[in-house]
């Protein structure tokens, strides 16, 4: 019991906190429903329109960073590159001409089913994959073996997914967007907790 509780008072201490730019997009998508909704606009195109800016900026935020990884691989990648990019716009440009929250929530649902099937995928390989890798490392006293975080990153999307669904059949839009981002807010302690109670006691913390 003594153990456990040190354990995770360790991990709860250890829980690094949310970055501010990591923030901004909540505050882009919250900050507009309010201005859009003191203008009187309608709840369905406030809703959208606030939701994809922030979509926006997660793009641009991350898109110099994906760009410059890319580059390092060759053209080829830089055009897959500019294909997502452009599949991006066009899904935001189809939410805003539909103006439809069911969408517009969808797509975030679509998102996370797809990263959950890559989790499982890399689930099913990773013991090839932890083997290859095995033989490879150093023996000296202290090593730590590599720690696949393929199943926290499956139970997060899993997560989303079901609080999204959750959201879109119980609530409304307005519901949606304040419930949303104290979820994700949430999200990242139990995200946090899940990486730190992952990587064996004592043995320091994740980058």
């Amino acid at each position: 019991m003594k153990h456990t509780s040190n354990r995770l008072f360790e991990v709860c201490t250890s829980i690094p906190p949310i970055k501010p730019q990591n923030l901004l997009p909540v505050l882009i998508m919250l900050g507009l429903w309010v201005i859009l909704r003191s203008q009187a606009v309608a709840e369905d195109a406030a809703f959208v329109v606030s939701v994809v800016t922030a979509q926006a900026y997660l793009v641009w935020r991350n898109l110099p960073m994906a760009a410059a990884n890319l580059n390092k691989v060759g053209g080829q990648k830089s055009r897959m590159l500019l294909t997502l990019v452009g599949v991006t716009f066009a899904v935001a440009l189809l939410q805003l001409w539909l103006s439809s929250p069911l969408f517009t929530q969808r797509v975030l649902t679509v998102l996370c089913v797809f990263f959950l099937v890559i989790m499982v995928l890399g689930i099913l390989h990773e013991r090839d994959v932890m083997d290859r890798l095995s033989p490879a490392m150093p023996l000296e006293a202290g090593y730590t073996p590599p720690v696949s975080l393929l199943r926290v990153n499956a139970m997060m999307a899993a997560l989303i997914i079901a609080m999204n669904e959750w959201l879109i059949f119980y609530e409304s839009p307005a519901v949606w967007i304040t419930v949303m981002p104290v979820f994700m807010l949430v999200l990242h302690g139990v995200y946090w907790t899940a990486v730190l109670m992952t990587l064996p006691a004592n043995k320091g913390e994740p980058a």
